[in-house]
């Protein structure tokens, strides 16, 4: 029997320089599934990056920019946090949104942030929930402008 090619065998990768898998998903569906070289991933106290024969670890995400650094130059997603885990050059990233830089829609985005500020909040739960959202608003605002 025929073994399958490398590219029909998700589990090992393309080649020695595509030596990062990894996977982002998302409670409906595996948003992505590929190797790279390199990745970068945003935890709540910045940016974390990952290479090849990384350390082991395990990390709660913030939200922000995932970027991915492959053979197409480097790719960008919005995560709205969750968790990563990176073990034998396997990067596992568990979200409840990723949405690619491209199609972030920036006159609804910007919709969406002047309605959030025009929202009113009267507890100390409330008032940290606005600005938490605020936040990421932003944060998805300057990822879709620099997509344009």
């Amino acid at each position: 029997m025929a073994s399958a090619s490398t590219e029909n065998r998700p589990n090992q990768s393309p080649s020695s320089e595509y030596s990062i898998r990894v996977q982002v998903v998302t409670p409906e569906r595996i948003v992505i599934d590929e190797w790279v070289k390199q990745v970068v991933v945003p935890l709540p106290d910045g940016e974390f990056g990952i290479a090849k024969n990384h350390d082991p670890i395990i990390a709660k995400l913030g939200f922000g920019t995932l970027k991915l650094i492959g053979s197409s130059g480097s790719r960008k997603f919005f995560l709205n946090g969750g968790f990563v885990q990176l073990r034998d050059n396997q990067v596992v990233i568990l979200t409840d949104k990723a949405v690619e830089a491209g199609s972030l829609n920036v006159s609804q985005i910007e919709q969406d942030l002047q309605t959030a500020r025009s929202q009113s909040a009267s507890s100390d739960a409330e008032i940290d929930l606005r600005l938490l959202n605020l936040e990421k608003l932003r944060s998805r605002l300057r990822l879709a402008k620099q997509s344009k």
